[in-house]
Order: structure tokens, then sequence, then C-alpha cells
């Protein structure tokens, strides 16, 4: 039995579609909107509200949790930065005492941002220096999740799929392309574009193998963003000419971005035999499933 906190997000729904298709588990989701816990396998949880925790845990007495809910916006958690210490790190730190208390394990999402972006890509044992909030919440949740046993942590970057409303990268070039807008993106910050929904399927995969500890989960290509907007362009016939590269020290970003930064695969790959799909044919796949 799977709770999946955050089953209203990005990752959140497409873990809860791929679980629920996996059919070895039984899925219960939460949803920050309380008007959407009527759904039949929704509940309503709050990070920032104790009580909502311990209750979903009440309801649901799940075996297995997976923390997706996070503030991600990284600039925002150097504007807000008790909110985003509030949500990303006691939040953490009370779903953790809850798996406890109820013997859960626990999966929890975490970010190349823990890194300071001078040497990468990084692997799972290199040394954590963030130099952000947002990079530092989710280091210290990695903290607290990692004194659980049996937790697997699992680092990604730049996650993207389809979706209409969404505020992911590839919505933001989709949307500004089809209305010809131009668009500065910055070509020195190197990532692996990851696709949520590969992302989830192979957080599952992960499960039922019963890993635990750190894994780097992200796309098999590392590449900077003015170059993954291009492709995204290619692959969905938008004009590329609407796109010009723009360094970082230009953009005056509240938080600090690491720039050469980037999560290598080969620990996963030498346990699963496979790594996340590259940028070009998962855009595609995508593009083909519209």
């Amino acid at each position: 039995k799977i709770l999946i906190i955050g089953a209203d997000g990005q990752v959140g729904k497409h873990l809860y579609s791929s679980a629920k298709k996996d059919g070895n588990f039984e899925v219960v989701g939460t949803c920050i909107d309380p008007e959407n816990s009527q759904l039949s396998d929704f509940v309503y949880l709050d990070l920032t509200k104790p009580q909502t925790i311990k209750d979903a845990f009440e309801l649901i007495k799940p075996e297995i949790v997976i923390l997706c809910s996070a503030m991600t916006h990284v600039d925002n958690c150097e504007r807000y930065k008790e909110e985003a210490w509030k949500i990303n790190v006691e939040g953490a730190r009370h779903i953790a005492e809850n798996c406890k208390a109820f013997n859960c394990r626990l999966v929890f999402y975490s970010s190349e941002y823990v890194f300071d972006g001078t040497k990468g890509p990084y692997s799972e044992d290199d040394d954590t220096n963030p130099t952000s909030v947002y990079g530092k919440t989710k280091l210290e949740g990695e903290k607290i999740i990692s004194n659980l046993k049996d937790s697997l942590i699992i680092r990604t970057t730049v996650v993207y799929s389809y979706e209409p409303e969404g505020k992911n990268f590839l919505m933001q070039v989709l949307r500004k392309g089809a209305l010809k807008e131009k668009m500065n993106i910055v070509s020195d910050q190197y990532s692996n574009p990851t696709n949520a929904g590969e992302l989830a399927d192979f957080t599952l995969e992960l499960i039922k193998l019963k890993k635990s500890g750190i894994y780097n989960v992200v796309g098999k290509d590392l590449m900077n963003r003015y170059y993954f907007a291009l492709k995204i362009c290619e692959v969905f016939n938008l004009d590329k000419t609407l796109i010009s590269p723009e360094l970082t020290a230009n953009l005056n970003q509240m938080a600090k971005r690491p720039l050469k930064a980037g999560l290598k695969t080969d620990k996963i790959f030498s346990e699963l035999n496979k790594v996340p799909s590259g940028a070009e044919s998962s855009l595609i796949a995508i593009k083909n499933s519209l």
C-alpha cells in the first residue's frame, strides 16, 4: 500500500498513474486542496500542518510513503525562506516521524541543487555543498530521511512532462513558442532533463527491488538549458530563432544556480541495467502520445 504525498503535483500525478497501472500496489494520494480530497483515492494533507499528516497516516496505514510535495521554486525559496524551511525541512521531519511510528518505508525526492555546481556531473557519493536556500532545505531533508532505516532518496533535476497547465520547462517553451514570443534561455547551466513519467517508473522499480540509500535518477543527456530549448523547438516544430542564449550572470536571479551541475547515472545503470532516456527520444515520445 503506497501513500503518495503530493499526488496533485507533476511527479505525484505520474507516480499515481504508474503505480495504479502496475497492479502490484494499492495507491492513495494526498492533495493540498481539501476540495479534491472528496475523490475516493485522495486525502487532504498539508505539510505545514502536522495534524493533517498524522490523520492521513492513521486513515491509510501505508507501508510505503513517497514524498513528492516540496517548495521547488528556487527563487521563491530565497524570498520566503521560512516557508521553504517549514515545507521542505519541517514537513519532511513530520513525515519521517510518522513513517517511523507506523513502520513505513519512505521515498524522498531530492535535487542536484545539493551541489554547488563547480564540477558536475555528480555521483551519489560526491560531497554536497548547496549554495541556495532551496538546495540547503533539500540537503537538510536528506539528512532527516537518511536516519530512517530502508529509506530511499532519489536525486533528480529539470523534471518535465506535457501538462497543459504545467509550469515545467517544456511547457514554458511550448507556450511561448506557440505565441511566437522571444525567449532568452541560459546557456551556461548544465543539467540532465528528466521525463516525469520515466522518473515515476524508475522510482517504482527501485521500490520493488527494495533499494535504499541515494540514487540519481535523471535523463541520460547532460545539456545546457538553451540546447534543451532548441531540442524542444526542433521536435515540436517551433521557430528556433525565437530563442537566444543568455548567461546566468545577466539574469540577476535571486538564488545562486549551480552551473556545471548534472548527475551521473552509473549507479542506477549498474543495478537496473538501464537509465532514463535522453531528451530527444523522450520529447519525441511525448509528442507522439499527444
